[in-house]
């Protein structure tokens, strides 16, 4: 074996092995101080797998801390417990908005549930996006929500315990879902946004209680199984996207 050919052995060892051993999954969940943290208790209870990967999840309430980039690079994903953006007359995230955009353009991916639409900013996307007030309304899961599976894998979803929606949404917006309603035409409840490597999933799900943590936890499990999935993706694109810059100093050699 000459020398080019056991170094480029070397390193697909290292990148299989790096692959491997970062194989399960970790979670960073936000939730407000005061609430009841409901959503995270939910999960962290109940779902200690996606597919056959182990998942741990992480709570934070000290955004302005963990939800900086250093931080956030930590985890292959982050879940926003309801009304963590903004809620109990306030708005939460000031002055982490742009790590959490830089952290999906590096293959981040960010669940954002309901917020209170009084105190919403979308500082903390990449293209803007506004709530607007709606009483609990049902859906209609568009053509590319049902190419997603979040609403049904592993879960068949027909409810979701809501609160308020989403208006005016445009490109490069993707509706997943549709509200559907006394009030709500022309509102949407679930979207998508893809940025850089990674992505977003915003939706109106609420789980200030336990009982409506509870409620949506079918629902939950699906975006985290979406995420998982997701997340092995970007891994791959990585490696791959690694092996590309050996192979060219291979070649210059």
């Amino acid at each position: 074996m000459n020398k080019r050919a056991f170094t480029l052995s070397l390193t697909l060892v290292f990148i299989l092995l790096s692959n491997t051993a970062r194989s399960d999954l970790l979670a960073l969940f936000y939730e407000y101080e005061d609430s009841e943290q409901a959503l995270f208790k939910v999960a962290s209870e109940t779902i200690p797998r996606v597919g056959l990967e182990n998942i741990m999840f992480e709570l934070t309430t000290d955004p302005k801390v963990d939800l900086k980039l250093d931080n956030l690079k930590r985890y292959d994903m982050v879940l926003f417990g309801s009304h963590a953006v903004a809620g109990w007359g306030d708005y939460h995230i000031v002055g982490v908005e742009n790590d959490l955009i830089q952290y999906v353009e590096g293959g981040g991916l960010v669940l954002v549930n309901t917020n209170d639409d009084a105190f919403f900013k979308g500082g903390m996307f990449p293209v803007g996006l506004l709530m607007a007030e709606v009483n609990d309304h049902d859906l209609i899961v568009t053509a590319p929500g049902r190419v997603s599976g979040i609403f049904d894998r592993p879960n068949k979803i027909k409810t979701i315990y809501e609160d308020d929606a989403y208006k005016d949404v445009k490109p490069p917006w993707v509706v997943l879902a549709r509200s559907r309603g006394k009030g709500t035409k022309g509102l949407s409840h679930t979207l998508q946004l893809k940025h850089g490597l990674g992505e977003y999933i915003v939706t109106p799900a609420k789980g200030l209680s336990n009982g409506q943590a509870e409620d949506n936890q079918p629902f939950l499990r699906n975006i985290i199984n979406y995420f998982g999935f997701r997340a092995n993706q970007i891994r791959a694109v990585t490696v791959s996207g690694k092996l590309s810059i050996h192979w060219g100093d291979i070649k210059k050699k």
